[in-house]
């Protein structure tokens, strides 16, 4: 395997991989780990090394390969986050409506539905990670999927605070598995060189846009039927759907892909050989969760997550009220409610596009992206209520802060080893994401509207805090490179393909 993250090459440059290596050192990991110590990428191998022990392909054949699987993964898990971001951003949309006057909805109660799923999602998330690690990963993610649209469903039938909180906070509960689920199935079939950009287009923003759409569309609704109600069923409806194309076209693992070939799913195995973080493992190791606890890396990345969230949580609860108490009508703050979307997903794509140029300077990029968002903040702040222009630039450009936080997903994918490790840290980072939006709505005070000046100075202060984090766990990263310089060069063989940590594997490299 190559420690230094860099792919093999045979003689020429048509040859993508030479396999014959990794098959032969992951028969060596098999005996030396005992079976269920290894990756079950290195089981397959090890018994099929008369197969493809002599086996190479060209990087024409590996492109349509991964073509192939951008096919047929992306656009699934690429809906199933839009869905997401929709029911839980459908409550802003239905905010304009008169949700807040048909619930009597008063002073906090608000923000608390805001947060709700949040709630929800803490409390859920032990379980769901369990259940992600001993259960068919994607039998369970679809099962989610269905209960998020149910749970959609049954806000139109509320009358009260206590009736819509209960449901938001079920829906944020399913929703849970989420993050973690994509993050664990796009470290499983990709390199980190192809990370970024996928989870720039699946994890991504464009939920304002199409709740912009849908609220727009129900605006011209003259019946006495609630149009928020519309909202709600409309969507709870459509993910109800999406659930079985989860359930049915979404592969547990590369092994498990019926559109695969043979030689196809031995190509995907090999190719992650280069990061050394493995495909998967059922053996629960707790000492590699006590190893992530005690990693001060860990706690840098779980507060940036946090200070990059407590934006999002705010905005995706009260962005259409921001935008109304400009003194815009229903219909206009619909359509000025979609930009914003745009804005993330665009910003979230080019800069992991960046991103994925270099495994070196990543969280110096991540970090200098922040100060764009930081400078829409200091805008909206600055600038008197009466510059409506200039209150909306700024109010757009803060919707870039998707773009740091989508990349640094990235990162620590790509920098974490162990399969319980990587399993419970994308667990424990939805826990930090989570906490992050119960705050943001929090910082939005009922006394403040429609300015919001606390959810302003509580933004700015946050992306300082994160850039300050992703700086310093860089950092870190770059010195424990360092530090095992040589053994990342030396250390080969039966090491690389054993159930390992990045800590515990000495051939490791971080991406810094």
């Amino acid at each position: 395997m190559s420690a230094a993250g860099q792919e093999k090459k045979a003689p020429g440059d048509d040859i993508a991989f030479a396999p014959e290596l990794e098959a032969v050192e992951a028969l060596k990991a098999v005996k030396a780990g005992h079976a269920n110590d290894v990756d079950i990428a290195a089981q397959i191998l090890a018994n099929n090394i008369d197969i493809v022990g002599n086996e190479s392909w060209s990087l024409e054949e590996d492109k349509s390969l991964m073509r192939k699987v951008d096919w047929r993964l992306i656009p699934i898990l690429f809906v199933c986050a839009t869905l997401s971001g929709l029911d839980k951003s459908a409550i802003s949309a239905a905010a304009i409506y008169d949700l807040k006057k048909d619930l009597n909805l008063v002073g906090q109660e608000y923000s608390w539905v805001g947060s709700a799923p949040f709630f929800g999602g803490l409390a859920f998330m032990g379980p769901s990670a369990y259940c992600l690690q001993k259960f068919p990963p994607v039998t369970y993610f679809a099962f989610n999927v269905l209960c998020w649209g149910i749970l959609e469903m049954c806000m139109a039938a509320c009358t009260n605070f206590g009736g819509l909180f209960v449901c938001r906070f079920l829906l944020g509960g399913f929703e849970a598995l989420l993050i973690p689920a994509v993050t664990l199935v796009v470290a499983m079939w990709y390199k980190p060189s192809e990370q970024p950009q996928r989870n720039a287009i699946i994890l991504n923003v464009v939920a304002p846009i199409f709740n912009g759409l849908v609220a727009w569309a129900v605006g011209y609704h003259k019946g006495t039927f609630a149009p928020w109600k519309i909202i709600f069923l409309t969507l709870g409806a459509f993910t109800i759907l999406w659930s079985l194309v989860v359930f049915f076209f979404l592969p547990n693992n590369p092994l498990e892909a019926k559109w695969l070939s043979e030689r196809e799913k031995y190509m995907l195995i090999q190719r992650k050989a280069i990061d050394n973080t493995g495909l998967e493992s059922k053996s629960f190791k707790i000492e590699q969760i006590w190893e992530a606890l005690l990693d001060i890396k860990t706690w840098l990345i779980w507060f940036a997550i946090i200070a990059l969230q407590v934006p999002n949580g705010g905005l995706t609860t009260f962005n259409t009220l921001i935008i109304s108490g400009l003194g815009f009508d229903a219909e206009k703050t619909a359509l000025l409610a979609m930009p914003p979307g745009a804005m993330s997903t665009i910003s979230g794509i080019v800069l992991s596009y960046i991103a994925a140029t270099t495994r070196r300077y990543r969280t110096l990029i991540v970090a200098v992206a922040v100060l764009l968002p930081l400078v829409g903040a200091i805008i909206c702040y600055t600038l008197p209520r009466t510059n409506l222009a200039g209150q909306l630039i700024g109010l757009y450009i803060l919707y870039t802060y998707w773009a740091p936080y989508v990349t640094l997903v990235s990162i620590y994918q790509a920098n974490i080893a162990g399969h319980t490790k990587k399993v419970f840290l994308f667990a424990w980072f939805y826990v930090s994401w989570a906490t992050g939006n119960i705050i943001g709505p929090q910082t939005f005070l009922a006394y403040q509207a429609p300015a919001y000046t606390g959810g302003t100075i509580a933004m700015i202060v946050c992306y300082v805090v994160a850039i300050i984090c992703i700086l310093t766990y860089g950092l870190l990263c770059h010195r424990s490179n360092q530090s095992r310089a040589g053994e990342i060069s030396e250390n080969r063989g039966d090491m690389d393909w054993l159930d390992l940590t990045d800590k515990q594997n000495t051939s490791f490299k971080y991406t810094t």
